[in-house]
């Protein structure tokens, strides 16, 4: 399984890929930046809800089009190889980077907290970052197979504005397990006090009940799981088009 990985983070060299694990999180720290003394909070809300999930999409857009534009996959289902173990290995690479991403979003918050006045603890903020880390995998298998079917626009679309509105559909409720896209969202309600509308929580708010935490991390984990084991079976029966 290491070669296999080896070999999809090699496809990476020098490619607008790697780039993106810096460029996407400066962009949310540069926005809570220009917003004053909430530095942390608009910086953490902008990543977890509109970035970070813009950011998968295009990634995965970018991992599929390297097999995909010049010679649909040939070079790949023609080789004596595991198609399953490639598939994985693609998620996990993709899963690689963008952790990586966010430990470059939580430096640059860390470096940030120095020059603004801002709310949020040095361990919630670490935290925060992993689990944001943590419950977005599920979403790189799922844009990843949409888009080897739909292509740039049919995954941004789906990942970030139909997820966008599922997100406020459902995190603020009791059914906010429900919704995948509401899981990351809900909990940082109690790991950071912050509101799914991006203002801070009082003490006492129903939303930044501890509770929430263990469901939606074991939730997420096992949809991720899942999802890239549908998403491998299938890949595997792929056919050159």
């Amino acid at each position: 399984m290491l070669k296999y990985l080896q070999a999809e983070n090699l496809k990476c060299k020098r490619t607008f890929i790697k780039k993106l694990i810096f460029i996407a999180p400066i962009v949310p720290l540069l926005v809570g930046f220009m917003t004053g003394r909430y530095f942390e909070t608009n910086s953490f809300n902008q990543w977890y809800t509109l970035i970070l999930p813009g950011y998968i999409s295009i990634m995965a857009v970018m991992t599929n089009e390297k097999d995909q534009k010049k010679l649909h996959y040939r070079a790949v289902f023609g080789l004596p190889i595991s198609l399953k173990k490639v598939w994985i290995s693609k998620v996990l690479t993709n899963g690689i980077y963008m952790t990586f991403s966010c430990m470059v979003f939580i430096v640059g918050i860390f470096l940030g907290s120095y020059l603004r006045i801002t709310p949020v603890p040095a361990f919630s903020a670490l935290a925060g970052a992993a689990l944001i880390a943590v419950t977005s995998l599920w979403q790189i298998p799922l844009c990843m197979f949409l888009a080897k079917k739909l292509g740039m626009l049919g995954t941004v679309l789906i990942n970030v504005g139909v997820g966008t509105v599922l997100n406020v559909m459902a995190v603020s409720t009791s059914m906010w397990w429900i919704s995948p896209y509401s899981w990351t969202t809900r909990i940082m309600c109690p790991i950071l006090g912050i509101l799914p509308n991006g203002e801070l929580a009082i003490i006492g708010d129903p939303l930044r009940n501890p509770g929430v935490i263990p469901i939606g991390i074991i939730l997420s984990i096992i949809l991720f799981v899942l999802l890239m084991i549908v998403t491998a079976n299938w890949f595997e029966k792929e056919e050159v088009n």
